[in-house]
């Protein structure tokens, strides 16, 4: 299994008349924000599954209308995963859009609506856990966690009801955006405390799950605490192929 993640600045890789074959094989297209909606519909029209999506805070996911140049709506073909649990290609994908207010405008929240957020996907995430014995794979936001991905500046801090989830449901995989990566030796994904792998999806990166995956069963099968250690183990040697790295950050 692997996803194509992408965010904030579009790379000439991804948005190419050669796509998807320029790339190596992936199954699903998971975009972490910022992301300008006319590119998610190219995406759509070239994937056999919708891509996902959850909005950044500028707000730029609105494609104009072609019946009303006044209108604007969100992507077509596409899945917007903001306060939702989705399932595409067998995995189950929780989102959360926009980041941490630091001026007024929309796609920006307080970290109590975020936390409202966060708690408004409980009741999907158990129905999830009793009909699939698992409540979510991947949390796909724009912000990043409180951690090493936050950014230095105020606009880019970390949300902590994000790190609150990865307590709460464990998920395998987080992809984030809204932090730009710059330098050779920027850090595109670590491992958190509770064995998240929490990857930067800035222009793209393809990630592996099957290193995640595989963790994830043996950890079902053996004790819960022996498991528990494997897993956050494994997890470590999920592949995560980089994508090239462009202009600096903005807000």
């Amino acid at each position: 299994m692997r996803i194509l993640a992408i965010a904030d600045a579009v790379s000439p890789v991804v948005y190419s008349e050669r796509f998807p074959d320029n790339l190596p094989p992936f199954d699903l297209v998971l975009s972490a924000g910022d992301m300008p909606g006319h590119v998610l519909e190219f995406l759509a029209t070239k994937l056999r599954r919708p891509p996902v999506y959850v909005i950044g805070n500028h707000g730029n996911a609105y494609v104009r209308s072609d019946e009303d140049p006044d209108a604007m709506h969100l992507p077509g073909g596409c899945l917007n995963a903001h306060r939702r649990v989705v399932e595409v290609a067998g995995l189950l994908v929780a989102g959360v859009e926009g980041s941490a207010r630091y001026r007024p405008g929309p796609h920006q929240y307080s970290e109590l609506a975020m936390h409202r957020h966060v708690l408004a996907l409980t009741p999907q995430l158990l129905w999830r856990r009793w009909r699939r014995g698992r409540a979510v794979d991947v949390l796909l936001t724009h912000a990043p966690p409180c951690g090493p991905h936050a950014g230095a500046d105020y606009a880019h801090r970390g949300v902590a009801a994000f790190n609150a989830f990865h307590r709460r449901w464990r998920p395998l995989l987080h992809v984030h955006g809204h932090v730009h990566l710059s330098g050779a030796n920027a850090p595109r994904s670590y491992l958190s405390p509770e064995g998240v792998m929490v990857v930067n999806a800035f222009e793209f990166a393809v990630i592996d799950l099957a290193p995640l995956l595989a963790a994830r069963a043996r950890s079902d099968a053996a004790a819960p605490a022996a498991g528990d250690s494997e897993s956050a183990g494994d997890a470590t040697a999920a592949s995560v192929a980089e994508g090239t790295r462009g202009d600096p950050e903005r807000p």
